[in-house]
């Protein structure tokens, strides 16, 4: 019998830990080329942005155009920006290719959710059991596939921390704290993480050390320098964050407890009671690769704490902030699931195991009927977004076009439209405005005018698809 209950192998040489076998263990980099091409067919569908990747995709936009403003707009974000900065001489083919990389950085994460926990788990039967409920769990896990259908971040998020993740165990510590920093580009939860693990490489690998260095100083540097050159305020972001819209965690009369009941919701109870067995398991079962599983339970359940603690701050407490959490979560529950094999296989034999590995695995998807039901959700929302994106160029040309439009008045929409009319428009954010003053050009979608907009004299100029432009100048000329 095996000298602990996951099977691992004794330590590798240099520091590198390998569970065995790893049939299934195919290089990350191929896992990547398979998600690019997956969400690059995914892209066939009606596909666009949403709120905050419309303003990234502005900003990268401005940025090539020495003329960055983020004095409006969502939190400010390093790493999607670099992408949409690439992406911007490419013009209206810049959004589709930031849902490219959002959508990616989403299936990315379930391949390696599925690496990870196969990994950590000890390989095997067992650990492919595992995997794939780590999986499963992951793609339900509260609001997945919409934020990965509508370009938001966090799947790229929890991609890159189990990434790195794999990296260390293959003892690439170096690389594993590249993508951390990459990480640490999208969330400033993941700060300080990433400098515990740049002290730890500090320790014990001298070379890394300018590494180490030139990653401490970039980090601030990317987040707070474009904010000062497009804001004047380098905690323009932070500042923004503190003001959260009515219904967050942050206006609760227990911000903290709310943000944690959120964070707790967005998986199953079985996922959580899975993880709480794994932890239960290699707590008592000492290896490096256990010690790792250990790890990243603790992170996670720090990961919320920090997220509690700045919600009680002030800042949103928005639940998706916790999605890496819950990522890591369906990790250990698959880690739980794999045990659960490993052990009927070492008592009841391998016919057992397999009978394990059905039940644990398509068992827990009768119990996953409203997340199934999120995704229909998700896919209509998506598809009611992309139509949104794909017919507002149609309407501006209908009302006399972009220049005559601009002329008439200050454009005027609702409040979740600013980024996509300001893109659109070729404006900055803070070129559209959310409450009407003449003159103004209103544009709006779905039949119903905002709030405010009765009262002024509009006159429609055009309607096309579920767009209306209507002005309160005059027709332009």
């Amino acid at each position: 019998m095996a000298t602990n209950v996951l099977e691992t192998t004794r330590d590798a040489p240099a520091g590198r830990t390998h569970a065995r076998p790893r049939p299934l263990d195919a290089p990350a980099w191929a896992l990547a080329a398979v998600s690019v091409v997956v969400a690059g067919l995914s892209l066939l569908l009606p596909s666009a942005p949403t709120y905050d990747p419309w303003a990234w995709i502005i900003w990268g936009r401005e940025i090539t155009q020495l003329d960055l403003d983020t004095v409006y707009g969502p939190s400010w974000k390093p790493l999607p920006v670099l992408f949409t900065t690439v992406f911007a001489p490419l013009g209206d083919a810049a959004p589709l290719l930031w849902v490219l990389v959002a959508r990616a950085g989403a299936l990315l994460a379930l391949l390696l959710a599925f690496r990870v926990t196969y990994r950590l788990s000890g390989g095997g039967l067992p650990g492919a059991a595992g995997g794939l409920a780590a999986l499963l769990a992951l793609a339900l896990t509260g609001s997945w596939i919409r934020n990965g259908l509508m370009a938001n971040s966090e799947g790229l998020l929890v991609a890159l921390v189990l990434w790195a993740v794999d990296r260390h165990l293959d003892g690439r510590h170096r690389q594993a704290l590249v993508l951390g920093f990459a990480a640490a580009l999208l969330r400033p939860e993941v700060w300080p993480f990433l400098g515990a693990y740049g002290v730890w490489l500090w320790l014990r690998d001298r070379p890394a050390r300018p590494l180490v260095a030139g990653l401490a100083v970039l980090v601030p540097a990317l987040w707070f320098l474009p904010e000062l050159w497009g804001s004047g305020d380098p905690l323009r972001a932070s500042s923004r964050a503190r003001t959260p819209d009515l219904g967050t965690a942050a206006f609760a009369d227990r911000p903290a407890l709310e943000v944690t009941e959120g964070a707790l919701g967005l998986v199953p109870v079985l996922v959580l009671a899975g993880a709480a067995i794994a932890l239960a398991v290699v707590g008592f079962h000492r290896s490096r690769l256990n010690d790792v599983t250990l790890a990243l339970g603790l992170g996670a359940i720090a990961w919320i704490a920090i997220i509690a603690l700045m919600t009680e701050a002030g800042y949103a407490g928005n639940p998706r902030y916790a999605i890496l959490a819950a990522g890591i979560a369906c990790v250990l529950a698959g880690i739980a699931v794999a045990f659960a094999v490993r052990l009927a296989a070492e008592r009841a034999g391998p016919l057992a195991a397999v009978a394990a590995a059905v039940v644990l695995v398509g068992g827990s998807l009768a119990f996953a009927g409203e997340e199934l039901a999120a995704v229909d959700r998700a896919l209509e929302e998506n598809r009611s977004q992309a139509v949104l994106a794909e017919e507002i160029p149609g309407a501006i040309a209908a009302a006399g076009g972009r220049d005559a439009l601009l002329a008439c008045g200050k454009p005027y929409t609702g409040k979740y439209r600013v980024p996509l009319l300001a893109w659109h428009l070729d404006l900055h954010i803070r070129d559209v405005t959310v409450i009407p003053e003449l003159p103004a050009v209103l544009y709006y979608a779905h039949g119903s005018p905002p709030l405010g907009s009765g009262r002024l004299p509009f006159t429609t100029l055009a309607q096309e698809g579920q767009w209306t432009i209507m002005a309160a100048c005059g027709a332009p000329s």
